[in-house]
């Protein structure tokens, strides 16, 4: 058993929780359930992995920088994903019957922007 802490994002919230690595993913969803008052059926947690771009050309420049996203089984452990310890995960609530929300994450940058324009 080793405890592990999570950071789990949605817009502009991130929820930091700690967990035993032989926890399932569903224990996650519950905590993210209560604190945001949405059905644990609702809920769904990804985990986004970069693919290594393959060299482009002769220069052997690396290509663009591919993300690939997993929905992480809800009976599935912690430690099945091999999640390191302060990984970042993202939470999004279904929209519809079979229908989900995008990945989207506010970043701080983001709304520094948004203020700057907005004088």
């Amino acid at each position: 058993k080793m405890e592990i802490y999570l950071r789990l994002k949605r817009n502009k919230t991130t929820i930091f929780l700690n967990c035993n690595t032989h926890d399932k993913i569903r224990t996650l969803i519950k905590e993210i359930s209560v604190l945001t008052s949405k059905k644990a059926e609702d809920i769904k947690i990804i985990r986004e992995i970069e693919k290594k771009g393959e060299p482009q050309g002769e220069d052997g420049e690396e290509a663009e920088k591919q993300i690939e996203r997993i929905d992480l089984d809800p009976d599935r452990s912690v430690k099945s994903y091999d999640l390191p310890n302060t990984s970042v995960l993202f939470f999004v609530f279904r929209k519809g019957e079979e229908e989900w929300e995008q990945v989207k994450v506010v970043s701080g940058e983001d709304l520094e922007k948004k203020k700057n324009i907005q004088l």
